[in-house]
């Protein structure tokens, strides 16, 4: 008498119990906040990643007040963007998503003297956008404590110029009446249509030379991740290591 030995599939066994737990919406949910699922999303990203330093090499740097809290850029986040303008030196420059103003005065700081920042955010108690916010959103858009920016009364103050709109169905010739824009930060509402949105604006106010950041490049962002990996496709985004940032530099078309 002959018994036949099978040997026993590991992985495939896993792969089965993890397909009938993923139907489970409770658990779904759960493994789509976890950092297992966070790290595989992330291995599998096709955006190259390179590390602040080998992007703007050694630079000086001006912060002040620049402890975040949650809606705000991680420090090392904020010391990344500030690099990047304190190398490049930009003159006009855009945020989308102003918030308590917190990376908007880090950009005055290390910006040149005459550089202009234009910085928009919804006014205060509007809801209403042309395209979809994620519910996520909306904690930091009613945020009463970001009605004080924090670079009002700041030495550089004057380099600010805060609008009120929705940035999906705003007149960007307002940024750019003195020319296109060096450097835009994106950085408004999360879902999908709104990335899609600002992006297409910032692409067309960008300078010849021009940089475009993006934050919240994270499978926690959904719409962000899944644009900007579609983006990956047509233009050479870069994201930079130890951050939820990817970078555009017109520049590097090619």
């Amino acid at each position: 008498m002959h018994i036949k030995h099978e040997i026993f599939d590991h992985k495939k066994w896993k792969r089965k119990v993890l397909l009938k737990l993923l139907r489970k919406k409770s658990f779904r949910k759960k493994f789509c906040q976890s950092e297992f699922f966070y790290e595989q999303v992330m291995h599998r990203s096709p955006i190259s990643k390179r590390n602040v330093e080998e992007l703007t090499g050694p630079v000086k740097l001006t912060l002040e007040n620049f402890f975040s809290r949650n809606g705000n850029l991680s420090p090392y986040e904020v010391i990344a963007i500030t690099s990047l303008i304190a190398k490049r030196n930009p003159k006009r420059l855009l945020e989308i998503g102003t918030f308590d103003g917190n990376t908007t005065l880090q950009m005055a700081l290390n910006s040149a003297d005459d550089a202009l920042i234009h910085t928009i955010d919804l006014p205060e108690g509007e809801l209403e956008t042309r395209a979809p916010v994620l519910d996520s959103d909306l904690q930091f858009i009613a945020d009463e404590k970001k009605q004080i920016r924090k670079f009002q009364g700041t030495l550089v103050a004057h380099k600010v110029h805060q609008h009120f709109g929705d940035s999906t169905n705003y007149d960007f010739s307002k940024f750019t009446k003195e020319g296109s824009l060096d450097f835009i930060f994106v950085d408004g509402g999360h879902s999908y249509p709104c990335v899609q949105s600002d992006t297409e604006n910032a692409l067309k106010s960008l300078a010849k030379d021009g940089c475009i950041l993006w934050h919240d490049f994270t499978p926690h962002f959904g719409g962000v991740f899944q644009f900007l990996t579609e983006l990956s496709q047509k233009l050479p985004l870069v994201h930079i290591e130890g951050t939820n940032l990817v970078m555009y530099r017109r520049n590097h078309d090619h």
